[in-house]
This record gives structure tokens, sequence and C-alpha cells, in this order.
């Protein structure tokens, strides 16, 4: 398999470091600052080092490749795919791993239909620490003859459905949580440090995950919440005058209790009879169930 990347910077050198550590012997990289490096050139080195040729245009890339990974600035995501699009041939494929939107993914996807396959990827975790031990989530038609291609030479393709923009719709909605939760831990930990108690509160917040898998934990809290939600509005209606008094932040606090609110008018405690249910599941579907009523 011939490898082309389309961009180079910290994140593809990456992925062609461990690549072609992984004995993947054939790639060859495109970028405009690419292009204009001259032998002796930091760029040039590097890509050296990591096993790549670099090339001077588009056409050559698509040329010399079978499989196309874009790694561009996701608002640079559709001037790439057009780029390049005149040059591709049905048989490559061609994998958008930018950090775009879901719209733009599907944009993409539409302008190569016909042209070459496609497939929206999603690097799920920092590539600088991981590099492709990371999991990519990757959806589209032809996702799966990526992670087929990609997975012996070690790179995690998790492969999470057919349709372009997938991909991408899950590492946005995982944001959701990801960004959440470090935001919700600034607040917190602000309060703790205005109120003298940082180092003891960090640690029990930590014990607190430490504790048991993640997984449980997120059931407790989603299972939990279900039926837990209008005694929790007064402890947050504690919490806030505490912060208050504080003179702390309490952004997420508040938005903490609109959704303890939402959750109790719902009537997921009579629903399910005062008692947790089994699964995160059960709770999503009512809470979609009951939304759509409204």
């Amino acid at each position: 398999m011939r490898l082309g990347l389309l961009g180079f910077g910290e994140a593809a050198i990456r992925f062609a470091q461990d690549l072609s550590q992984a004995g993947l012997k054939d790639i060859v990289a495109y970028s405009r600052s690419g292009a204009k490096a001259q032998p002796g050139d930091l760029l040039h080195a590097e890509a050296a080092a990591a096993g790549v040729q670099l090339v001077k245009t588009p056409r050559e890339l698509c040329k010399r490749s079978d499989v196309i990974i874009a790694l561009t600035p996701g608002k640079a995501a559709l001037a790439a795919v057009r780029s390049v699009r005149k040059h591709l041939k049905p048989e490559q494929i061609y994998v958008d791993a930018s950090s775009a939107a879901v719209k733009t993914m599907e944009q993409a996807a539409q302008l190569l239909e016909g042209r070459a396959r496609f497939v929206d990827a999603a690097i799920m975790s920092p590539v600088p620490l991981n590099g492709i031990k990371g999991v990519i989530g990757a959806s589209g038609a032809d996702a799966e003859t990526f992670r087929a291609l990609m997975v012996p030479f070690g790179m995690n393709v998790k492969v999470v459905g057919p349709k372009p923009g997938g991909a991408s719709a899950m590492k946005l909605i995982r944001s959701v949580c990801m960004k959440g939760l470090s935001a919700v831990l600034v607040e917190c930990l602000e309060a703790a440090q205005r109120y003298g108690v940082l180092e003891v509160a960090a640690a029990d917040i930590a014990a607190s995950f430490d504790e048991r898998p993640f997984a449980q934990n997120m059931k407790r809290y989603v299972c939990g919440t279900a039926v837990h939600a209008e005694r929790r509005i007064h402890e947050m209606a504690d919490v806030l005058a505490l912060l208050n008094s504080l003179g702390s932040s309490t952004r997420m606090t508040k938005a903490t209790r609109a959704k303890l609110v939402d959750v109790t008018r719902m009537g997921l405690r009579e629903k399910f009879n005062a008692r947790e249910p089994d699964t995160i599941a059960a709770v999503m579907e009512a809470i979609v169930a009951l939304d759509a009523k409204t």
C-alpha cells in the first residue's frame, strides 16, 4: 500500500513516524511549506527522519498514493479536497482526518462522489501522546476497507458507521463530556482554592473517580440522576450560595441546576417508580421520547 499525507504538520509527522516504524515504507506527503522545503531545512529533515518523501504538487501526491489521509486544519478541509479532487481516481481512498464540522464532512463526501472513495475520520486522543495507537473513529461506506488496510500497521481504527460525518459527530458529541468535564473541574477547584481546601478537594474527587471503572460511574451518574434529580436541585442551591459567598464562578453550577430541573419536570422518577433503571439506554430513550412530546 502506498500512503499519501495531505498536510505535514505535527500530527502527520507523528503518524508517519509510527507507520514507518511499523513497516510501511512508501509514504509521501504534500503541504505548501513542504513543497518549498529544501535539503537542509528542518521540515525536510523531519520528513526524512519519519520515512517520508515530500512532493511538490497535489497531483504528484495523488499519483503516488493508494490512500490519502488529510491532516489539515478543519477550516481548510474543503479547500484540501478541492485541491486534489481532479487528480483522484475511483479506486483511491481519501480519508479526511481534519477536525471539521459534520456538515463539512458531508460536503466533502459529496465533492468526491463518483471521483474517489471517502472516509470521515476523527482522531479521538492527543496525537503527540498516542500517535496511531489512539482511537481513530471512521465512518463512510469504505471505512471498513480503510480499517483493514491500516490495522496491520498498528493504527487503532474503530468503524463508527456507514454515514460520512458519523465519526466527526461522535467526536463532537464526546466533547460535550470531555470539554464540559474540564470546565466543571475548573469551576469546582476554583471554589476549593478560594476556600483553602484545594489539595484535599482535588484528592477526594480523584479518589471518587478511581475507586471503580468509569463505565460504572457513568451508569451511576445517569441512572441516579433520573430518579434523584429533584433532591439534587436543593443541594445545588446550597452550592450556589457557597460559591456566591466566595466570589467564585457559577456558570457550570447554574447549568447543572437547570439540567436537574429539566429532568425533574420530565417525570423520570415517576416513570421508573423511584428505582434506578438498569441501563443508561433506558434513561436516554425515556428522555428523547418525553422531549418529543413537549
